[in-house]
């Protein structure tokens, strides 16, 4: 995800590790051979594909980073160097697999590193043979005298003499090579699409393996923000602050930490900061992210040395039909066809993945709603929580205890007699209660669930719109559908497009009063 379009917490207290060398022991009798599991060396919490990638990144680590490792232990550098440069090392295998460590993480795993070195035996050397004769003497060859002109010294080629390359540095530069590339054959204001098919011919080249990752961070350099954007791909991450190209920070649970990624230099900073906002006389300006995160920019004159960055995340119940519109996540004919759905009470389902703007574009929908309508939102989050006189709010913390389900909170909102109900981040236990809600007809219900759980409801519900990740690396609204699969919108080539089905609640709307409205949607 990147940060124009929008890691999970594991530590709910600071770590008792005092040192970069401790490491935790596991049972007595327990310690297998080699490297240990990932979920030996810290709680592997979170969502389960997260987890898998980083069990898949941590075995590919220890199987081919040996040699690396070893290259970094050099007794010239002192205890924090080795292990900063091993830390180095470790993010940036974990990044080029598309996995985001926390910096608790890091830790555990450059301390898991270095004792797998230190237990690692040293390879026997064999020992050496006092004499060695490349061939036995000639029979009856002439004796030495001195005279003999000497055998010419063996040719060494220029290459041996060439530094080796760095692990750390191989894949950035990897990626500056190809978003140079890449700028070599666009055009000035060229868009996200016509950059994807720049950077696709580009890396043709290219093994299959890693070409799609290494594509969508080319594609974020080029018409995103780049390293921002990877940062904030990390949902711990609440703040970033950048002071300099060498001077980036970032912000979890009120604590500032060094960022270990750095800008190439000053023109990257002022490349990527330049899509932020635009350069005011004053030199200071804000901006708005398409996920509701605000942000602050100060540059010359105001900060002589700057730019200056600040950006902090947002609340995804900010958005509007407008604001989503602008960023591109959905067009004007998609959100006029929401507002419909709304107001003539159809029920609405909407699937995507976590990220993707699913409780951007409930929020959306209630806030256009406004107070033609009573809404009454239920939700394990407070991203609805802005006052509205119409509007009545049921979350279940997801640390509650002994309160009331999310099932329960489900039936009670029929009870409250609702002209919209907005469901947000139910989970596959709530399915039962749902298809209940959605069953009643009273009410126009929009609930937003996950991809995977879209086949359960699918009938139940009179349209069904669909957010993904399309090629240029955003979510965007990818299908619409009524409850026939009639496909009404879709999302190609970088374009949303119009789709020829006639929907199968057309005439529900026509007695609403709006058959005009929703004509004049689709044509």
């Amino acid at each position: 995800m990147t940060a124009l379009s929008g890691g999970d917490r594991l530590e709910s207290k600071p770590s008792s590790m005092s040192s970069v060398l401790e490491r935790p022991s596991p049972p007595a009798g327990e310690m297998p051979s080699g490297p240990r599991p990932l979920d030996w060396i810290f709680p592997l919490q979170g969502d389960a594909t997260r987890a898998r990638q980083m069990q898949e990144t941590w075995q590919a680590f220890c199987g081919g980073m040996d040699g690396a490792v070893r290259a970094l232990l050099d007794k010239s550098r002192s205890p924090p160097e080795i292990a900063y440069a091993i830390g180095e090392l470790v993010h940036n295998s974990f990044r080029t697999r598309g996995v985001t460590l926390t910096s608790f993480e890091l830790r555990r795993l450059v301390a898991e590193v270095l004792v797998l070195q230190r237990q690692a035996p040293e390879p026997a050397l064999p020992e050496p043979a006092l004499v060695v004769f490349t061939a036995e003497p000639v029979p009856n060859a002439k004796p030495w005298t001195g005279d003999e002109p000497a055998a010419p010294a063996p040719r060494v080629p220029d290459s041996v003499f060439q530094a080796p390359p760095s692990p750390l540095v191989s894949f950035d530069g990897l990626l500056a090579t190809v978003v140079a590339r890449v700028r070599a054959r666009l055009k000035t204001g060229a868009d996200r699409a016509t950059a994807r098919e720049a950077i696709d011919a580009v890396l043709a080249d290219l093994p299959a393996e890693g070409r799609e990752r290494l594509a969508l961070l080319a594609l974020s350099e080029i018409c995103g923000l780049g390293l921002i954007d990877r940062l904030w791909a990390d949902r711990s991450i609440q703040a970033v602050l950048v002071n300099g190209p060498d001077a980036v920070f970032v912000e979890r649970k009120g604590v500032l930490e060094p960022a270990l990624e750095r800008f190439r230099d000053r023109a990257h900073l002022l490349d990527v900061v330049s899509r932020l906002a635009r350069a005011a006389p004053s030199g200071i300006a804000d901006f708005r992210l398409r996920d509701g995160s605000e942000g602050t920019l100060v540059g010359p004159p105001a900060a002589p040395s700057g730019p200056v960055l600040v950006l902090r995340r947002g609340d995804p119940g900010a958005a509007t039909f407008e604001r989503l519109i602008a960023s591109e996540m959905l067009d004007r004919p998609i959100a006029d066809l929401l507002r419909i759905a709304a107001r003539c009470r159809l029920n609405v389902l909407i699937a995507g993945p976590e990220g993707s703007g699913k409780t951007a574009l409930l929020a959306a929908i209630a806030r256009d709603v406004g107070t033609a309508a009573r809404i009454v939102t239920v939700a394990r989050h407070r991203a609805f929580r802005w006052p509205l006189p119409s509007k009545v709010e049921l979350a279940v913390p997801s640390d509650a205890a002994g309160g009331a389900s999310f099932s329960a909170l489900l039936a009670a909102s029929a009870r409250l007699r609702p002209d919209v109900l907005l469901v947000d981040s139910a989970q596959a236990p709530d399915l039962p209660a749902l298809g209940s809600a959605l069953s009643l007809g009273e009410r126009a219900s929009v609930v937003a669930i996950p991809e995977a759980m879209a086949a359960a409801l699918q009938g139940r519900v009179d349209l069904v719109v669909r957010l993904g990740r399309a090629r240029d690396g955003l979510f965007h609204v990818v299908s619409v559908t009524d409850s026939a699969g009639g496909r009404l919108f879709g999302y190609e080539n970088g374009r949303f497009q119009r789709g020829t089905a006639k929907p199968s609640f057309a005439a529900r709307v026509q007695d609403a009063g709006y058959g005009e409205a929703l004509s004049a949607a689709l044509r």
